[in-house]
């Protein structure tokens, strides 16, 4: 339209107005029509992105406790755009943990090391422990060391599952080889002498609530003393933590697969994740990549799977094996988990046609809606995630989009604009 051009030149008619305001006044009359919400569109894209927040802790952790016996949870809590920095103080020591579902976990680990501490000083432990000293240790035990991770250790947060990154086959290569020799790393081992130990470290697991398979560097090691010491002393160890947390936050957001990784010996767990990954028609190099990862410990591994299992006739499931094989961190693989069981509970009603994961946890409904679930505790509107809502490949008619959390007004506004459906507080 000739109005549009800005070296347009208004000529005056015979009546003395010029062309120029007669398409001033169309213009006007398309603004305040058809155009109106194109305009709007226009001027929210080039809107200034926020600056995650740093909120209260009591804002963001719904019904979990701020502070119970023997810890307490900073009350200012920074965010990342999508995840919230927890710091949780018990005693003297610090740990940390991103995003409400991992601070769960850890309020329950610190619970289980108060009381395996408390247990270690009665008198019933402390003979035991002098009988279990004249034992030698046998058992080639090899469980997994690794310290509780730091905001300034994570190496990308969860941030890059909202790009759109190709999986390929030299990323599998190196997580093969950081991960070697993957199953006496990720899952420990025990010579056949001291199977009764293993088994005595899962019923504390048990008693506890927590993740046999922890990589809370401090946990493990209290489990280990005291599993050792109530297997070679012949003593009975009861141990139970004093305040209740989500039971469901131990391991897995189903009871079944927490059973099932307290109940099983560890061959067999692993016998039972790869017989369900050759199932799926997984490659063998992406399942060595998946089993092999480091940052996915067994329980980790039992819980994706069986997320995936659930999904009976969904296809691109190995494609989602590929991307759990390529997190660089735990909170990254405890990511992709909660996205994975989202989509599991969600398929048992709303039957799911595909998935796929291309960087993004990705699923399409029969009816051709595109979802995605996202196990994150705030949204903020950031670059990265206004590049995520405009993705070329999550383009639908109807497209959702399921958060654990919550989503910041703007971010909402620029969403809705953009045509999404936005369901939080999934559990």
């Amino acid at each position: 339209m000739v109005c549009l051009d800005l070296r347009y030149r208004p000529r005056l008619t015979k009546h003395g107005s010029s062309a120029w305001s007669t398409c001033v006044a169309l213009a006007a009359l398309l603004l305040a029509g058809g155009l109106r919400p194109l305009v709007a569109a226009a001027a929210d894209a080039g809107a200034a992105y926020e600056k995650p927040p740093v909120l209260q802790a009591s804002a963001l952790v719904g019904d979990l406790p701020t502070s119970g016996p023997g810890y307490q949870i900073d009350a200012q809590v920074p965010t990342d755009g999508l995840m919230g920095h927890f710091t949780i103080r018990s005693g003297e020591r610090t740990f940390e943990a991103l995003g409400v579902a991992t601070l769960a976990m850890r309020i329950a680990e610190i619970q289980a090391i108060l009381e395996l501490e408390k247990t270690s000083k009665t008198d019933v432990f402390v003979k035991a422990a002098a009988q279990a000293a004249e034992r030698p240790v046998n058992a080639a035990v090899n469980m997994a060391r690794h310290p509780v991770d730091t905001v300034s250790g994570l190496p990308a947060g969860v941030g890059r599952f909202f790009d759109r990154v190709q999986t390929g086959a030299k990323s599998f290569t190196e997580q093969k080889r950081e991960g070697e020799p993957g199953l006496a790393k990720s899952v420990g081992k025990t010579s056949a002498d001291a199977l009764g130990y293993e088994q005595e470290r899962r019923r504390l697991a048990k008693q506890l609530r927590v993740d046999p398979y922890t990589t809370n560097e401090i946990l493990a090691k209290k489990l280990d003393d005291v599993a050792w010491v109530a297997f070679s002393g012949r003593v009975g160890v009861s141990v139970a933590v004093s305040v209740v947390v989500p039971g469901s936050m131990a391991i897995s957001g189903t009871t079944m697969v927490n059973d099932l990784v307290w109940d099983t010996p560890p061959g067999d767990l692993v016998n039972r994740v790869n017989a369900k990954l050759d199932a799926m028609g997984v490659a063998e190099e992406k399942k060595r990549a998946f089993t092999g990862n480091r940052h996915i410990p067994l329980s980790l591994q039992a819980t994706i799977v069986l997320a995936l299992d659930r999904l009976s006739g969904v296809r691109g499931r190995p494609e989602l094996i590929a991307l759990a094989a390529s997190v660089q961190s735990e909170d990254q693989a405890r990511y992709v988990a909660r996205g994975l069981e989202m989509l599991a509970r969600h398929h048992e009603t709303v039957p799911l046609a595909s998935v796929s994961g291309r960087g993004t946890i990705v699923a399409r409904q029969r009816d051709g809606t595109i979802v995605v679930p996202a196990a994150v505790d705030y949204v903020s509107w950031t670059e990265r995630v206004a590049r995520f809502a405009r993705r070329d490949d999550l383009k639908a008619t109807k497209r959702e989009i399921w958060l654990s959390g919550r989503v910041s007004p703007t971010t909402r506004r620029h969403l809705e604009t953009m045509g999404w459906k936005i369901t939080d507080e999934v559990s």
